[in-house]
């Protein structure tokens, strides 16, 4: 008898169950969430884009509804003058998307460094908001150029280098490690030194010179992160050259 009792419970407790699940409606829900929690946004240096994000909601409304944005400046290393963010986004009547556009203009970027956007929804009462939304922004060399980085690796005289990268075809100096042509450029220095330009497609040669005539700089070069020229500090005595297309 206990037994039969005891299946008995188990049956009005799982038909119980089932009964509140089937009540649950999820169009009820007051959720309103990002189309994605992270996107790239990439465009000309010197330019500006305009991106459209869609924000959706989990119901709808027979009214307009407004829910706040914000952006987290303490996850934000994009300067404030590149940016315009709505403070708000709307959802019409009757509609469960909404769109907001973020404008971004070239304001202290760089082709060489990604820098981030992180824009929030501002909680409204009895509203569920998902996660943030963070912005990869970057920018493109312009006229399709490429990202060509210089890698220099010093020994203890640095102020002994002079080099030079010479667009072949032109027959013109477009990268020189100071304009007039000389050592010295680097006196003082130590470690190694960063260079990073963008620059036309096309075939260079990457002259360098040493001024005691013994080598000792390193020089690893990159066009669009891939390596084109790597001179060891020791293979080379008073000059060298190495060609390359990009």
């Amino acid at each position: 008898m206990n037994k039969l009792r005891i299946l008995l419970y188990m049956c009005i407790a799982v038909f119980t169950l089932n009964s509140c699940t089937d009540e649950v409606d999820p169009q009820d829900t007051p959720y309103i969430t990002f189309e994605t929690s992270s996107m790239d946004i990439t465009f000309d240096q010197g330019g500006s884009v305009s991106q459209e994000v869609k924000v959706y909601a989990a119901n709808t409304s027979d009214q307009e509804r407004t829910v706040g944005i914000a952006v987290v400046g303490a996850s934000t290393d994009v300067d404030a003058a590149a940016y315009v963010v709505p403070t708000t986004v709307t959802f019409a009547a009757g509609s469960n998307v909404a769109i907001l556009n973020i404008d971004l203009t070239d304001v202290n970027m760089s082709p060489f460094a990604s820098q981030t956007l992180v824009v929030s929804l501002t909680n409204a009462p009895e509203i569920y908001t998902g996660e943030d939304l963070t912005i990869n922004v970057g920018l493109r060399c312009p006229n399709n150029g490429i990202k060509v980085k210089m890698v220099l690796g010093f020994d203890s005289w640095p102020e002994e280098v002079y080099w030079r990268l010479v667009d072949v075809n032109a027959g013109v100096i477009v990268l020189a490690s100071q304009a007039t042509p000389g050592y010295g450029a680097y006196a003082g220095m130590t470690g190694g030194i960063t260079i990073q330009e963008c620059v036309a497609s096309g075939d260079y040669q990457l002259q360098i010179y040493d001024g005691y005539g013994d080598g000792g700089t390193s020089y690893v070069v990159t066009a669009d992160g891939v390596q084109v020229a790597n001179v060891g500090a020791s293979s080379y005595g008073g000059s060298t050259a190495v060609n390359f297309s990009i």
